[in-house]
């Protein structure tokens, strides 16, 4: 005969174990159920999330989110041309004000117009623009500042003297290059960022040529997986598409420093 004692413990242990595997099922629940309804929230198009003098808002999380998943986006840029190139959002375009009201986005695009909010007279004439569009649009709340204020990324034109960008330039001397194959390596692509007429006049064979002006919107160029040796016209060149990969997440670029890299005597193969 069982002892009494066994048997409550018997009874403890299971009915302790049903408890824990209820709770346990309720938790894995409702970790299910709260998944998969951030997923549907997250690939569902956001609502009006704000609104500026009645005009339609985007926060910069959305949009950063809606980026990186790969969204049909078009980023347009109405600030002033040199703050566009001193940084921007990666891949929008910079659109005067005086263009804005022939933009119009594909049908599966979703329009983002990026502003300065220090430019009041500018978001205030783009909103009377904007207002006589039938297509849905938005502006990025609190323009550029905004997005700089949620520490998402930028594309930034390069500044050697500014310690953020050095920061995102790795330099290979030749001899280093030499060192690690040189053009018999074949895991190496060599990227020439000079005018397509220098490169037509003289570059090193086999390399890639994307002009530094065209870089943002050809990155997609440049083969994955692979280490990218950078050269441009002068330092400054090489140096400013070195951090405009960085900045467009291709981190794998290295970029040559000196200015006798097309010379003859540093030992390169020349094409022509």
């Amino acid at each position: 005969m069982a002892h009494p004692d066994n048997t409550r413990d018997q009874r403890a242990f299971v009915i302790g174990g049903l408890l824990i595997l209820l709770v346990g099922g309720y938790f894995i629940g409702k970790n299910f159920f709260f998944n998969n309804e951030r997923t549907d929230d997250s690939s569902t198009p956001p609502a009006l999330v704000d609104k500026k003098e009645g005009v339609p808002l985007m926060e910069p999380a959305v949009l950063l989110k809606k980026m990186q998943n790969g969204d049909a986006l078009m980023l347009v840029d109405i600030r002033d041309e040199t703050s566009f190139q001193e940084a921007h959002i990666a891949h929008a375009v910079s659109v005067p004000i005086s263009g804005l009201g022939s933009v119009a986005p594909a049908q599966d695009e979703t329009l983002v117009i990026i502003f300065s909010d220090n430019d009041p007279q500018a978001f205030e004439t783009a909103k009377n623009i904007m207002s006589q569009k039938s297509f849905p649009y938005f502006f990025l709340k609190d323009g550029l500042a905004g997005w700089k204020a949620s520490n998402a990324p930028l594309v930034s034109l390069g500044d050697p003297n500014s310690f953020v960008d050095q920061s995102k330039v790795t330099f290979i001397k030749l001899e280093e290059y030499q060192q690690a194959g040189g053009q018999n390596n074949l895991s190496i692509t060599l990227l020439d960022v000079r005018s397509e007429a220098d490169f037509k006049a003289k570059h090193l064979k086999g390399a890639l040529n994307i002009p530094l002006s065209q870089l943002e919107k050809r990155a997609g160029e440049i083969p994955a997986g692979r280490q990218i040796v950078i050269y441009g016209k002068d330092d400054l060149e090489a140096f400013q598409a070195g951090t405009r990969l960085f900045d467009l997440g291709i981190f794998s670029a290295r970029t040559f420093i000196g200015n006798n890299i097309l010379a003859p005597e540093s030992g390169l193969f020349l094409e022509p």
